[in-house]
């Protein structure tokens, strides 16, 4: 990769974007190490564990090295022969060693989260025994430690021994000498004690004499009773810090037979820090991470140039993205229109989402497919050398000929303001034949120009486009957006109307323009205002798309509420008039005077009453059933759905199948066929419905999608809630199985009303006994069901369950015959 086009478009300072990022100086080197490939494979690798690290991060985990030393320095040394690391390196290698420990505990427990990153740090060594041997021996303030080896504590506390010996000869000597030796203090001159003593009166004590004051008043003087002493502890100084040398070298051989080992715990966390710098960076520059394809492709939505970004960021303004879209058929893009347009912002955004995406940087727009490019070329500003004599002409055609020299299929270009330095004339031809050269070597060129021969030359030509950069003529300001499929205009005798000049200069600017030039300047800007009236059409029919579906969704919700609330009523209508009939019979039986009679009456009028509930339920089923499909037949009207499809012959028409009624819009379970009807199974709904009305049988595979999520499948929900009488094998609604209902959780009212229910259905079915459980909890529900048990016709008695099969959390109810 050319070192020209990665400074030109501001590849370095994107790097130095990421290393704010880092944590810590193994990342920094990391990021600085990234370069451009090819490999389309190990990029798609790399970008997998990016996403897995922006997760990380998304997750509200961090992942940072702040306290991690810089490795490198010792790694280097620990290579050389016979060195001998310092007690700050050996403190450096232990934080690595900590580093790396806590790295893999951090992924212990994520392999099922984040396996790539997991695979990164699973296979780091552990060297937590080193750590353990460094710190052992060397104090947090590089100190070594008595602990380091039990010769050197017998060496120290020999030292401890003889030092105190020694200043308690020297406390004697000067107390017996009181105040004429000139001071009261001991000191050290030449690494030996020695005590100070007037100049004048150094003969009165035995000595030698190891250096004197400023003044040279006072002589500090070693007696020679001391001596021996002092001698004695030099001699064990000398063997503490040969001790001390060979702790360092036996902990700096412990560290070189791990070097390798180290060096690649080292190279991870580099890695580490780098992929979560990158990840980091996607996540506040909203980037995204990029597809790689076959074919030589750029597509490109709402991309931005991240260090434009970061600049305008701070001057508290944003970019404008840019949106296109490059492929083999549409190889070359000229991009023109006015200065400062933003036309090169264009082709350096570009330019740098190539060279991070093929450099493992996310890229900083809503999406990216681009082809594996070769390389970048570019020629982008003025090239002007004065050193080497080049005019800015020269200069572009010098790289012009070094870009056609080393370009392949493969290859990307971006070229800015093709054709100028020269004669308007010869420029454009220049240009128009450079281009050419491009298109018929077949690699993808983006090119700026304000040459009308350029635009003419994109709109003519097979496999070349146009693009335009707004400019807002009104405001005298670019919009710096991008518009593919029309070119630009230059503008300038616009603007210089907008900015003032004399009518009659302009009158005569545009007398001088050629016909062509004025033909060509009206159709860019009717092509402009043609434009821009499609994107408002564009705008406003999904802007009415948009209400349409918001009507949609608001209709269908207000049926829905509309059917709850109906059904509802329905059921309080149907609730009280069983509630009276039993009271008037009740009042009826009570009116016989003959006991025995009265329960003969009693039992059966309790058997015709089950009976009328049965009839007068199944006859509220159909009611519901028929208001539903009534109610949604409307709704399809009022939608613009409804069931299309062909009806099913009564051949296929088999159990088992989920088939469509007409106003059901939701799949129910056909359960038989009897003749010209059928009997079909809606939640806990069973109806006969007539053969006419099922319009479709529905494959499993969009029955299962449809399940629970229609308006029928939640009308029946909710009409279940107390109409239906015939339970299906597993009652959704009750929580209970055939002999059974679960009520743990329900209020005792709710569990009243649906236990009721149940035993409604048990009775019908003639089962003898039914079971509630309702759990321990604080008993309240227990009480509750156990008073409404106690009192209902339907039920003989009622008792806790065995101890083995729940005990007092279940409730088994005996039924009368």
């Amino acid at each position: 990769m050319p070192r020209h086009a990665e400074e030109i478009l501001e590849f370095n300072r994107l790097r130095d974007l990421l290393q704010l990022r880092t944590t810590s100086a193994l990342g920094h080197r990391a990021i600085a190490a990234l370069e451009f490939r090819t490999d389309r494979s190990q990029l798609k690798r790399e970008f997998s564990v990016i996403a897995e690290a922006t997760a990380y991060l998304r997750f509200g985990e961090e992942l940072g090295f702040g306290a991690l030393a810089d490795p490198e320095p010792w790694l280097e040394r620990l290579g050389m022969p016979s060195a001998v690391l310092t007690p700050a390196e050996l403190l450096d290698a232990a934080s690595l060693i900590d580093t790396t420990a806590w790295l893999r505990e951090a992924f212990r427990e994520s392999s099922a989260k984040f396996p790539l990153l997991t695979e990164r740090v699973r296979a780091l060594g552990d060297f937590r025994f080193l750590a353990s041997a460094i710190r052992r021996a060397i104090l947090p303030n590089g100190d070594i430690s008595d602990n380091a080896s039990p010769e050197l504590r017998r060496i120290r506390e020999g030292i401890a021994r003889t030092r105190e010996n020694l200043h308690k000869t020297l406390e004697r000597i000067l107390r017996a000498r009181g105040n004429e030796s000139g001071g009261d203090y001991i000191t050290r001159r030449n690494d030996r004690y020695v005590i100070p003593v007037r100049a004048s009166e150094r003969r009165t004590i035995e000595g030698v004499v190891h250096a004197a004051s400023a003044t040279g008043q006072t002589v500090f003087v070693e007696p020679l009773e001391t001596i021996e002493v002092n001698n004695r502890l030099v001699q064990l100084s000398e063997e503490e810090a040969a001790e001390i040398a060979r702790i360092l070298e036996e902990l700096t051989g412990k560290l070189a037979a791990e070097r390798a080992p180290l060096a690649h715990a080292a190279a991870a966390i580099a890695e580490m820090d780098g992929l979560f710098a990158r990840a980091r960076f996607a996540r506040e520059y909203d980037a995204c991470i990029p597809e790689f394809t076959d074919e030589a492709t750029i597509a490109l939505d709402a991309a931005r140039h991240p260090v434009l970004e970061s600049t305008l960021r701070a001057q508290g303004r944003s970019v404008v993205p840019l949106t296109l879209s490059l492929v083999n058929a549409e190889s070359v893009l000229v991009i023109s229109g006015p200065n400062t347009g933003g036309k090169t912002v264009a082709l350096k955004t570009v330019g740098l989402a190539v060279l991070a995406a093929q450099s493992g940087i996310p890229v900083a727009a809503q999406s990216a497919r681009l082809g594996i490019f070769d390389r970048v070329l570019a020629d982008i500003g003025d090239e002007q050398s004065i050193a080497a004599d080049l005019s800015t002409f020269s200069a572009h055609m010098l790289n012009l000929k070094s870009i056609l020299g080393t370009l392949t299929q493969r290859s990307l270009v971006l070229l800015d303001e093709m054709g100028t330095g020269t004669a308007p004339e010869e420029g454009a031809a220049l240009a128009v034949a450079l281009l050419e050269e491009f298109r018929r070597r077949g690699c993808l060129v983006l090119a700026t120009t304000h040459h009308d021969r350029l635009k003419s030359y994109a709109s003519t030509t097979p496999g070349v486009l146009n693009a335009a950069v707004e400019f807002d003529e009104e405001r005298l300001a670019p919009t710096y957006r991008l518009r593919v499929g029309v070119p630009g205009g230059s503008s300038g005798i616009t603007i210089a109307r907008k900015l003032g000049l004399p009518e009659r200069v302009i009158a005569q600017a545009n007398e001088l323009m050629t016909p062509a030039a004025r033909e060509a300047a009206d159709l860019i800007a009717y092509l402009h205002r043609s434009r821009d009236q499609l994107e408002q059409m564009q705008h406003d029919l999904a802007e009415q798309a948009r209400q349409l579906e918001a009507e949609r969704r608001a209709l269908r919700e207000e049926w829905i509420a509309r059917q709850r609330g109906r059904i509802a009523e329905l059921e309080k209508q149907f609730a009280a008039a069983l509630a009276e009939y039993e009271r008037q019979m009740t009042r009826a039986i009570e009116a016989v005077k003959d006991r025995e009679l009265r329960g003969q009456i009693e039992k059966q009028s309790r058997r015709k009453l089950l009976e009328a509930r049965g009839e007068a339920r199944s006859e509220a089923d159909a009611a519901v059933v028929a208001h539903l499909s009534e109610s949604q037949a409307d709704l399809g009207v009022a939608l613009g759905t409804g069931d299309t499809a062909r009806p099913p012959s009564p051949e296929e028409l088999v159990a088992g199948v989920r088939v469509r009624v007409r106003g059901l819009p939701s799949p129910v379970l056909l359960r038989r066929r009897d003749g010209m009807s059928a009997e079909i199974e809606a939640g806990p709904l069973r109806m006969k419905v007539p053969l006419a009305e099922i319009t479709a049988i529905v494959a499993e595979g969009e029955a299962k999608r449809m399940a629970g999520g229609s308006v029928a499948a939640k009308a029946a929900r909710a009409s279940s809630s107390g109409v239906t009488v015939h339970s299906a094998p597993a009652d959704s609604e009750t929580g209970g199985t055939a002999g059974e209902i679960n009520v743990i959780g329900c209020t005792v009212e709710e569990a009243t009303r649906r236990v009721d229910k149940f035993i409604d259905t048990a009775a019908l079915e003639g089962a003898p006994q039914v079971r509630v459980i309702h759990g321990h909890g604080t008993g309240a529900l227990r009480r509750g069901l156990a008073e409404f048990l106690s009192t209902h016709p339907l039920v003989e008695s009622v008792h806790a369950e065995a101890q083995e099969r729940g005990g007092t959390a279940v409730t088994l109810v005996e039924l009368r015959g």
